[in-house]
């Protein structure tokens, strides 16, 4: 009797035992399981939107910044712009360096797409010394797109009627030759107005940025101002033998006047000798 009680004993404590053992699996499992979705929620963060402070995202912005500063190196400072373009989808459509003493400038127009405008303008405000002006202006030409648009739509309209006339309605070769014409005509504006709405799409995607750099060059004004000793030696000789060939020019004038100049003072002497002589 005692032995079957310490049997069923042990088969309670086992049975207690493979329950908590299977609990404690289930939950590591679920643990696990739960693992990846955590991680995956911890490491899922938002990305970061740019906010674009020159629009709101609805209207349709034509954007140009205009720029003027001094730097200490202009050549430089165009290599690290140009490093700078190389990094956007941006390109140099004008370059133009000139020196007027004591100041190199050179200045750039820079077309970069819309959404790299500030982020450009962000780079270039890095190699700025003093800035003499940063100005950025915004139009909004939205309207303008939606008239064009508007009035394509409506001169297609008058055309296709215009060509139904052609097509079922054609009278004399008059006035045949005077529909032709009104096709022609609005044939050109609606090809103009499309070149404009393409215009217009380009200043949008593209932002302009009109660069003006310039460095003060110091050692101009010393050549200019401070002449070289070399330069001092050979200018007084040249004035020296300029001198010595003008008064030869001269006395080669009036020879005459000196030859009877000394024959004057050869009697005078001659005849107060004589005198001399005589007394």
């Amino acid at each position: 009797m005692e032995t079957r009680i310490i049997f069923l004993c042990l088969l309670f404590l086992t049975a207690a035992c493979g329950a908590k053992v299977e609990e404690a699996n289930t939950g590591a499992d679920t643990l696990e399981d739960a693992n990846p979705v955590q991680t995956a929620a911890q490491t899922t963060t938002p990305q970061h939107v740019v906010k674009d402070l020159y629009s709101d995202g609805k209207t349709k912005l034509i954007k140009t910044l205009n720029y003027r500063f001094e730097v200490e190196n202009v050549n430089k400072t165009t290599d690290a712009i140009e490093q700078i373009v190389k990094k956007y989808p941006a390109y140099i459509s004008d370059s133009k360096m000139e020196l007027e003493n004591p100041v190199l400038e050179n200045k750039l127009c820079i077309r970069v797409e819309n959404e790299f405008f500030q982020d450009m303008i962000k780079e270039i405000d890095q190699l700025a010394g003093f800035v003499d002006y940063r100005t950025i202006t915004t139009e909004d030409v939205a309207k303008e797109f939606v008239d064009l648009e508007s009035r394509i739509k409506t001169k297609r309209q008058v055309e296709e009627r215009y060509a139904e006339i052609l097509r079922k309605k054609a009278g004399t070769i008059a006035e045949v030759l005077a529909t032709e014409e009104k096709i022609g005509e609005l044939h050109e504006d609606i090809e103009a107005t499309i070149s404009r709405i393409n215009y217009l799409k380009d200043q949008v995607s593209y932002s302009t940025i009109n660069l003006e750099y310039y460095q003060k060059i110091t050692q101009q004004i010393a050549t200019e101002d401070i002449p070289s000793t070399g330069k001092d030696f050979k200018e007084a000789l040249s004035t020296g033998w300029k001198g010595i060939v003008g008064f030869a020019l001269a006395i080669t004038y009036v020879w005459p006047m000196v030859i009877l100049a000394v024959c004057g003072v050869i009697i005078y002497r001659f005849r107060k000798r004589r005198l001399i002589v005589g007394n």
